[in-house]
């Protein structure tokens, strides 16, 4: 009977430690597109392709690196800039980071290339904006 009792306090014991026990916060991912236009620059163009891939690094390693198109229905002023994530969400920053200025011209297609500060980055999110 005596050790059904200490067998009972262990348990008991065990389970209150465990109710104690700190709980790693959850992360909510939260879904983002890979394209983010401005309203006033969406009439007058569209993106024609947007693609992801990634290229091996001579010390190994890869980097991710993005190639899209953007063709003018007419003459545009605009700005482009991408903004580099981890596996977690977070925002990997890069050198010379902001937004570029490009200017488009009716009927033309242009077409645009970045690559990842660093290995980490997972995902990425494309802005388009009107020149300001």
């Amino acid at each position: 009977m005596p050790r059904k009792i200490t067998q009972l306090c262990v348990v008991l014991l065990a389970l209150l430690l465990s109710a104690c026990a700190p709980l790693q916060p959850g992360r909510e991912y939260v879904e983002r597109d890979d394209l983010k236009v401005d309203p006033e620059v969406r009439h007058s163009l569209i993106v024609t392709e947007l693609l992801q891939s990634r290229r091996d690094q001579p010390g190994g390693g890869s980097l991710l690196q993005i190639q899209f198109s953007v063709e003018a229905y007419e003459d545009t002023d605009m700005e482009w800039a991408v903004q580099w994530f981890d596996e977690a969400g977070m925002v990997v920053p890069g050198v010379g980071v902001g937004y570029r200025d490009v200017r488009i011209l009716r009927n033309q297609t242009r077409f645009f290339m970045a690559t990842a500060p660093h290995e980490r980055v997972v995902s990425f999110q494309l802005h388009l904006r009107e020149d300001r």
